[in-house]
Parts: C-alpha cells; structure tokens; sequence
C-alpha cells in the first residue's frame, strides 16, 4: 500500500512535480499562468478559466452538493495508511486470488480471526505469510487457490471505534446496538497526547461521522469534550558542534557553563523523555524513595494537565508536597489528642470569637467542595484543585485548641478535606481516614458510618452557603488598620455615602470615628472592606 502526496496534483506543487517527474510520470496541466501573475485552470471541464480562487470555491460548491466531501477541515490531514506488516491487528478480510484477482471474503465467512502464529521474529514480513495452513485458501469467486492477506489493519482501525462497542460489549451479531449506544454516547471526555490529538482523535471522528450518515447513531461528534495533555520532558545535553546527546555524568558543571568532560560547550535543554537522549527516568525509583502517592500528587500539582512538566523533583514542586502530606497528619493526629483531653467535645461551650471562628471554618470548606469539584469535574485544573486543598489545610492548621476540641465544623471540614485528597492521594487518605474514624466522642455522622474512605459519596456544598446573605460583614479600617466590623444591608453595601452612613452610626464609628476629621471614605470593589482615612 503506497501512501500518497498531499495532493497528487504536480501543477500545484513542487515536490509532487518532482517526484512525477522522477519516476517519469505524464499528467494533464491543469494551471496556466497569465502574464500577471495569475494562475487560471484549464483542461478542468466546467471549472476551465476560473482563477484557482474561483475555482477553489466553485469545487468545493460541488463536492457538498455530491456530499462527497468539500468541508475544509484542517490543512493538516493526511492519507491514513491503515495496513500493516504485523500480527497483532484486524485481519483485512480479503483473498488475493490468480484468476479474480483481489476478492472480499464473503459475509458469511466473518469475520476473519488470526491464527495462531509459529514465530515472531520482527524482522522481514508478515509473519502471518509463514501460517501456510491459515494463509493458503480458496477464492470465494471461482474456488480456486488463493491466499489471503497478510497485512494486518493499524490498532487505530480498532481504538478508532471501540467506544462504540463499550456500549454493547457482547452483541454477538453486529457491532453495537443503536439504542444503547444513543443512551451513553457521546464520551464526556477524550484525554491523550499531542500526538492522538492530530492523529488517532481525527480517525475517531471520521468514523463517528460515518456511523450517523448510515444511521447507526444519532450523533455526529464522539466525544464531548478534549483534553490534551502535556509531557514530562527531561533535561538533555548535547554537544554543540556535533548535536550529539551524552549523559549528565559526562558534563562539567563547575564552570560557568557547563562543558563535556571530553571537551567542547554543550547545549541544556528540556525534552521529551527517551532513552537515546539520555534524559530518561524510571518511575519505580522515584516511587520508591517518595512513595507513589506523593509522585503522583508532584506530577498533579506542578503543571496544569495541558502543560508540559520539567522534570526535577529537587528544586520544583516537590518539597511543598511533601509538607502538605506532613501537615495532612498532623491535623488528624492534633484531633485525636484533643479529644483525649477528657471534657467530652460539646460545641455549645464554644464561645462568641470561637463560634465566629468555626463559621470560618464552615465557609472556608464549602468553598473548597464547591472548587475542588469543578477541577475534578469540568476544567481538570487539578493544580488548582490541590492549592484550593492546601488552603483548607491552612484554615484547619491555624483553629485553636478548644475550636479542634468542640465543634462540629472543624470536624467535619477535616473530614472532606480527608475524602476530597482520596482520589489523588488514595494510601494517605486511606490511612487519614483510618485515624479520623477512631477519634473519640465523635461528632459528625461522616465518621460513624465506616466503610474505606474511597466508598464515602463525594462531599456537597451546604445549601445555606449558596443562599444569597441578607447582610454583608464589611471590615472598618481607620487609616489602614483594621478596627472592627460592621453587618450593613446586601441592597447598599456597594454605595459608599450609604456606607459610611451606617459605620458612623455603629458603635464602631461611635467610638472611634465621631470626633474625627475625615479626609477621605474608600469602599473597595472586590473584598467586604471600608477604609476612613482620618487625620491624626
């Protein structure tokens, strides 16, 4: 099978001219250039002496009009050779026969299923030609000896389609019912590489559009939505004048700049990992000196998905990982202490600031359920869902002792934040919520209930934190410090003389602003804050 040029048209380009003439080739001109510059086509029937521009448009009219094609879709495509000399892979269902010539194997005789082969060398053809039992056949035309075809189709032919069969994985009489698939199709997300995103996500799409023009489903586009992801490139060497790349073991970094230890300057760069540009790592011994769930939370958290990731584990991301785990730990620990003190946990000991404290706690891990979700769920910025986690961390790391001991919020906030790292770090978790479910006189249900922390259902939003607040907490600031707070109505917390009427009548403006001389009254856009500039 011969893949061919782009467009097989040698007037409308060099490299197709070349190679016709090469090979010694004839065709019919089909481009005239006038004597300013333009070109015009001939010898092309109705389309003769339109500009290559009119004519562009004029073919593309026809071909939609045929419905064979005419869409531009992207300047990238290419033929798509579909056979290979391999073992593995569908077998093309057809005999080659001396007197029919190629010949499909008839329906009744499917499908075709490989045989069981003597030897995989790797070297020369199909080794499925050396099968002489399987190979060796009748034509189905004529009845006499033929042989079938050795070429195996490429594993996108299968991989390009296969979601379809996910649907009805056991039909035993066609490829998938259109009911069901209709019911679960299209796929909420594609994930792959670069490389699947121009090459495999293409031969999906095609045959996605396939199957809706022949009425087998009722959509178009197979997959909902993309996500291509980045690469973990390594660092490289490569010698300057010969573009050779060695080991790290083989340059000298005490200078300047780094130079071969043979000689010469070298080139640093990041690449793509392989093994002939040295730049490769094994992941077993990573895992082993971290553990897999801190490389996994590395990889998580040093890049967006999209993005490409440097990999060196000394100077980036990874030391931050390592303190959130540590800190993770230590906030169960710190709650299992605490109730270990002896007074049975009680919040309504709790006081008024230690009450306003847990309402912190409240807000601060419903904002975090309602974030995180959105990562895991609809953006995948899994970095992002990490930081938010970090932050609820922090709110939780910084709770006073009797906060810990008495409440409710605190507990329950720790208790999401347990089941929320789960699924990327599902040993820590598992062993976080282990200790969270033997704290003593626990409060919250979530920690009576059992079960691994993986079977516990997704933590949802409070529906009180999605009520729209009547009032609004602003903080009073009196020349840059902060002097208290006051609660005014959401209707007039953005007006700044409605504002500073009601600060001045609160007992904080009472107290500190009735006697003052104010200069100047700053309402900010963005943050629940008021600031009197005063003078002295």
């Amino acid at each position: 099978c011969v893949c061919v040029c782009e467009t097989g048209v040698p007037d409308c380009s060099e490299e197709d001219q070349s190679l016709a003439r090469a090979l010694n080739l004839s065709w019919t001109t089909v481009l005239k250039t006038q004597g300013d510059g333009t070109q015009t086509l001939i010898n092309s029937e109705e389309f003769s002496d339109l500009s290559r521009e009119q004519a562009f448009h004029s073919i593309t009219q026809k071909a939609r009009e045929q419905r064979v094609g005419g869409h531009l879709t992207s300047p990238k495509l290419r033929d798509w050779l579909v056979s290979r000399q391999r073992y593995w892979g569908t077998p093309i269902p057809v005999v080659h026969c001396g007197s029919c010539g190629a010949v499909a194997v008839p329906e009744e005789e499917l499908p075709v299923t490989l045989p069981k082969a003597a030897s995989l060398t790797g070297k020369g053809a199909s080794p499925l030609g050396a099968v002489h039992d399987w190979v060796n056949c009748k034509c189905p035309r004529c009845r006499g000896p033929a042989r079938r075809e050795t070429d195996t189709m490429d594993t996108f032919v299968d991989s390009a389609w296969y979601y379809f069969r996910y649907t009805d994985p056991h039909n035993p009489n066609r490829p998938f019912e259109r009911r069901l698939a209709d019911h679960w199709l299209p796929v909420d997300v594609y994930i792959g590489g670069k490389e699947h995103a121009v090459m495999h996500l293409y031969y999906a799409r095609f045959l996605s559009h396939f199957c809706r023009d022949q009425g087998l489903v009722a959509h178009r586009e197979p997959f909902w939505k993309l996500l291509v992801q980045g690469l973990i490139k390594g660092q490289t060497f490569k010698l300057a004048d010969s573009g050779q790349y060695i080991r790290r073991e083989e340059v000298d970094f005490t200078g300047e700049e780094p130079v071969a230890l043979s000689g010469g300057p070298v080139e640093v760069t990041w690449e793509k990992m392989s093994k002939s540009k040295h730049n490769g790592l094994d992941p077993q011994e990573v895992v082993q000196q971290y553990g897999v769930d801190t490389v996994r939370l590395y990889i998580l958290y040093a890049a967006p998905p999209e993005q490409d990731i440097l990999w060196n584990v000394k100077t980036d991301a990874l030391p931050g990982v390592l303190r959130w785990q540590s800190r993770l730990w230590q906030l169960v620990t710190r709650l299992r202490e605490a109730r270990r003190l002896g007074d049975v946990p009680n919040p309504t000991l709790l006081k008024k600031k230690e009450l306003e404290e847990a309402r912190r706690i409240w807000q601060n891990k419903n904002y975090a359920i309602q974030e995180v979700t959105t990562h895991f769920t609809e953006d995948f910025l899994f970095n992002a869902a990490i930081s938010r986690l970090m932050g609820l961390t922090n709110t939780l790391s910084s709770a006073t002792v009797r906060v810990v001991q008495h409440s409710l919020d605190f507990e329950e906030a720790l208790a999401a934040l347990v089941m929320m790292v789960a699924p990327l770090a599902p040993h820590l978790a598992s062993e976080l919520w282990s200790g969270l479910c033997q704290v003593t006189n626990a409060l919250s249900p979530l920690l009576l209930r059992g079960g691994e922390v993986l079977q516990q259902p997704w933590p949802i939003v409070d529906p009180r934190y999605l009520e729209v607040p009547d009032v609004m907490e602003l903080s009073v600031l009196i020349n840059n410090k902060a002097c208290g707070k006051v609660e005014v109505p959401l209707q007039v917390s953005k007006d700044p003389s409605q504002v500073q009427q009601l600060v001045m009548q609160s007992p904080v403006g009472e107290k500190l602003l009735r006697e003052r001389c104010i200069k100047r009254v700053i309402l900010s856009p963005r943050t629940p804050l008021v600031n009197f500039l005063v003078e002295e």
